[in-house]
């Protein structure tokens, strides 16, 4: 990449539905690329930045049955020198405190994918230099406070991650939330795991979309837009915060 073409240790993997020009609240494009990964092709990721504050790249995300495959969207990461991850999805509610529109900072999540892959080991012999066998937290707390501070109205969330793009049965919303999940999505979960394997820092931003299938589902008035542009208008705070990355309990070491 060429040396006047800013640098960025952000990636967000944006799940969420945006107008091409709402991305302009990170600052123009100054670069694309589509970048090959032992996993597939990834891109095209744009680079924004603004005159003052940090870069970020954005790659458009989606779990649909033809989504990137989840160790493809982390490597890329890697490629592009991004040391954090930050992903927004948007979400189903499974429990009654959740409305439409409501912005939730993942806190924790349960894997209910079954048709992903959820590991490197042995695909990817270059992260084998990074230390696999420390504790470490899944869900970065340094990001996830930023966003808090950020987003003050947010909520924490449980986030099931599930295949799509079937959604739920009533008797399914009703046992998830048994099982203590708040939310349902298909965009950050084999993602987290994968991304804590190859080192990097990442963090989930959910907004409410729908509600699960075992309530009555509300009219929309315009909420979920509201909550996504409320959503993108605190992000460049986050990120002044984040960028550049320093020291993390989530980053393991090099061997």
């Amino acid at each position: 990449m060429p040396s006047d073409i800013p640098q960025a240790d952000l990636s967000l993997l944006l799940a969420v539905f945006l107008p091409p020009a709402a991305l302009d609240t990170f600052g123009p494009l100054v670069a694309e690329r589509t970048l090959d990964t032992p996993f597939g092709p990834v891109g095209p990721v744009g680079l924004r930045a603004r005159s003052h504050g940090p870069a970020i790249w954005v790659q458009p995300y989606s779990g649909s049955p033809v989504r990137t495959d989840p160790r493809a969207a982390i490597h890329a990461a890697l490629q592009l020198g991004a040391r954090q991850i930050l992903a927004w999805d948007a979400c189903v509610s499974l429990t009654p405190t959740l409305q439409r529109g409501q912005i939730a900072i993942v806190s924790d999540y349960i894997d209910w994918t079954r048709s992903l892959p959820h590991t490197f080991a042995g695909a990817d012999a270059s992260l084998e230099q990074i230390d696999q066998t420390a504790q470490r937290p899944v869900i970065c707390p340094r990001l996830s406070a930023a966003l808090r501070r950020a987003m003050p109205d947010a909520v924490d969330v449980v986030y099931l991650g599930m295949d799509g793009p079937r959604r739920e049965t009533a008797a399914e919303a009703r046992m998830y939330a048994q099982w203590g999940a708040d939310v349902a999505g298909y965009n950050l979960v084999p993602e987290a795991a994968l991304a804590q394997e190859a080192g990097l820092c990442y963090a989930g931003l959910v907004t409410v979309a729908e509600i699960g299938a075992d309530r009555a589902q509300p009219d929309p008035h315009g909420e979920v837009r509201a909550a996504l542009g409320a959503a993108l208008a605190a992000l460049p705070d986050f990120l002044n915060e984040v960028s550049p990355a320093g020291e993390c309990v989530c980053r393991a070491p090099l061997l």
